[in-house]
């Protein structure tokens, strides 16, 4: 008695879990009216090829601020294949010694290539060029070659999430990032 109850909550969790669906079939042969304005408002509206965007990232302790600002323009060369330039600015600062604080200030730029293939998936490559502050003026150029992929989710009209795992393909000692890089950011199109 006691399986066949479980078995029949399950049956009926899984019923309301999956959810529900309906369709509708039109049998008259007439058109709907909100039908036609739709396909004329879809028919209306231009694929905007710019977009811009890009995300904020911050980290915060008893002993250290970690602030990034990283915006990013693209063009739609076509709807799946897209190119764009990010920048990069990175304040840290960092107490390494009880009362002796160090600030930090890394910028740079990138170059990147994205193609969506499939519902929103999309692989990715990006060459980034970073100057990092080492403290006592001491600066150094950091290469980057990012390889990955991830997921674009339109959001509304005009806008988009973006969800991307990225590998540094020329991580070296001096690189400021452990693989995987993961990256969150939004935009939108113009």
């Amino acid at each position: 008695m006691k399986k066949t109850g479980r078995f029949l909550l399950i049956i009926f969790f899984l019923a309301f879990a999956t959810g529900i669906q309906a369709q509708y079939q039109n049998t008259s042969g007439q058109k709907r009216e909100g039908t036609v304005k739709k396909k004329e408002a879809k028919k209306k509206v231009k694929p905007r090829r710019w977009f811009a965007g890009g995300m904020l990232g911050a980290g915060f302790s008893s002993y250290s601020t970690y602030v990034e600002v990283a915006p990013i323009i693209g063009y739609r060369v076509t709807q799946a294949f897209q190119v764009g330039t990010r920048l990069t600015y990175i304040y840290n600062s960092y107490e390494f010694a009880p009362g002796k604080r160090e600030n930090l200030n890394h910028y740079g730029a990138s170059l990147f290539a994205r193609y969506v293939f499939w519902k929103g998936l999309f692989g990715q490559a990006e060459y980034e060029a970073l100057n990092l502050d080492y403290g006592g003026g001491d600066r150094r150029w950091i290469n980057s070659l990012f390889i990955g992929g991830g997921y674009l989710q339109n959001i509304g009209g005009r806008g988009f999430a973006s969800f991307a795992i990225l590998f540094n393909v020329l991580e070296n000692e001096y690189s400021p990032y452990t693989n995987p890089i993961i990256r969150i950011g939004f935009g939108v199109g113009f």
